[in-house]
């Protein structure tokens, strides 16, 4: 099965560029996940790169959609569980930032691109859970 890529470019693995001036943190690549994963992440990185000011309301509700259907998916170990609640944790504050007028800071962007990495990184080691294997969906 061939699986469409997301909007967003695979991650270099460093946040350095040439030179010494830092460069942004990409969401990494979900080329090694499970296509049922990748596919579950995409709309909440996606959201996490594209938000403007205003959207807070969005960028929560894609990460709390996209951790209760993870959870469902996956067995639950302690590090997957900590890595959701980190990831949600950091959406909430630049949800939160977001929603702020006049006033953003690109560091809480960040933080929320490096708890996504985390998470993924994370789920790369994830085992399907009963009900996903049931209906098909086990890798």
């Amino acid at each position: 099965m061939t699986v469409p890529k997301p909007a967003l470019a695979p991650a270099d693995s460093s946040l350095f560029g040439q030179g010494c001036a830092p460069k942004a943190a990409r969401a990494h690549g979900t080329d090694d996940l499970p296509s049922i994963l990748a596919m579950s992440l995409w709309p909440w990185t996606d959201i996490v790169e594209t938000a403007m000011g205003g959207m807070g309301d969005v960028v929560r509700l894609t990460a709390e959609n996209t951790v209760t259907n993870l959870r469902r998916l996956i067995v639950p170990t302690s590090p997957l569980e900590i890595a959701m609640e980190d990831a949600l944790l950091a959406s909430d504050a630049l949800a939160q930032d977001l929603d702020r007028r006049g006033f953003f800071q690109p560091a809480v962007r960040e933080e929320a691109r490096v708890a996504l990495n985390a998470l993924t990184w994370w789920l790369g080691s994830a085992k399907p859970a009963e009900q996903t294997k049931e209906i098909g969906l086990g890798w």
